[in-house]
């Protein structure tokens, strides 16, 4: 038996550490597929990211492209309540993980060896100052890295850390993007959210900026918090307009809000906002959100709010004055 087929044994589907969100996954016929999420029913759960050398940035891109070449890879999964692409197997040649990355065995032209060596850099200082495990993944990880690419990070998380960056901020070892910084990245980022409401957060929070001259995106994952929260559910109210105060503050990936559920009511006492996106992250206590997006009740007890479904759309986000 090949080492992928062992490792695709497992059944564990929350605690999987055969696969970690943002390695990348190499299929037969070429297609190179970021692994999504915490949970993984025996095999990855992932969405494509390079198909014929064409980028795929876009969660609408990567479902419309699943949809048209790879429906047989989605599947229900009761933990999510809802259907995901979950790679076949036999479909895998080859798994890159991030925690194993090479600047050798990725770099093969100057801007690739300038772009990796300084996503080094960042993550030999993350492991000397905060003590977190990192690596590349996104553009370096998968070995298309071009002009235009920025460095996206991916940590693993045991303690928490949020003192160590903003330390890192603070004293301009990290800092925040420019106003031309910040323009380049918004189109990329502002999927769900409006671009007002991304610049009230992308330019002040610390899991993105910029670091030796190219903007960087942080993900401190955190995987052990999330097993209360899965399903199967109970219901699933799709596409439903609500509106939610949020209650406490949170960096990582998965991000877990308790919150505050406005609209509409339900009978469950305890109510969370969890995301596994980036623009989500850094949300200051105290902020309303109005938008559209899935309810799953997990219990009489318990209700999850998702905003990361491609039909979900944030319509206002009201910040606490003073919050940034």
């Amino acid at each position: 038996m090949s080492t992928v087929q062992v490792m695709l044994t497992m059944r564990d589907p929350c605690h999987n550490r055969t696969f970690l969100e943002g390695d990348i996954l190499e299929l037969i016929d070429g297609s190179l597929w970021v692994v999504k999420g915490c949970v993984h029913p025996g095999a990855p759960i992932a969405m494509p990211r390079l198909m014929s050398r064409r980028k795929i940035k876009r969660m609408n891109e990567a479902l419309e492209t699943i949809t048209r070449y790879y429906p047989f890879f989605i599947k229900y999964v009761p933990e999510l309540g809802k259907e995901v692409p979950v790679i076949t197997p036999s479909w895998i040649r080859r798994i890159r993980r991030f925690l194993q990355f090479s600047v050798a065995d990725n770099a093969t032209n100057t801007h690739k060896s300038t772009i990796a060596s300084v996503a080094t850099e960042l993550i030999e200082l993350l492991r000397k100052e905060c003590g977190l495990r990192c690596g590349p993944t996104g553009s370096i990880l998968g070995g298309y890295a071009g002009e235009e690419s920025d460095i996206d990070v991916n940590c693993v998380e045991e303690h928490d850390v949020l003192l160590c960056l903003r330390s890192l901020r603070t004293k301009g070892v990290l800092k925040p993007m420019n106003t031309m910084e910040f323009l380049r990245e918004l189109p990329l980022v502002s999927e769900t959210l409006s671009w007002g409401d991304m610049s009230k957060l992308v330019r002040h929070r610390l899991t993105q900026g910029v670091f030796n001259g190219f903007r960087y995106t942080l993900r401190v994952i955190n995987c052990g918090r999330v097993q209360r929260f899965l399903g199967p559910y109970i219901h699933v109210m799709r596409n439903t307009y609500m509106v939610f105060r949020v209650i406490d503050f949170d960096y990582r990936t998965p991000s877990i809000y308790k919150v505050e559920l406005l609209r509409p009511t339900t009978t469950s006492r305890d109510t969370y906002f969890i995301t596994h996106r980036v623009r989500f992250t850094e949300v200051p206590a105290g902020t309303i959100f109005i938008a559209r997006g899935d309810i799953m009740l997990k219990n009489k007890e318990l209700a999850v709010l998702s905003l990361d479904m491609p039909s979900s759309k944030v319509e206002a986000m009201l910040l606490p004055r003073g919050a940034l």
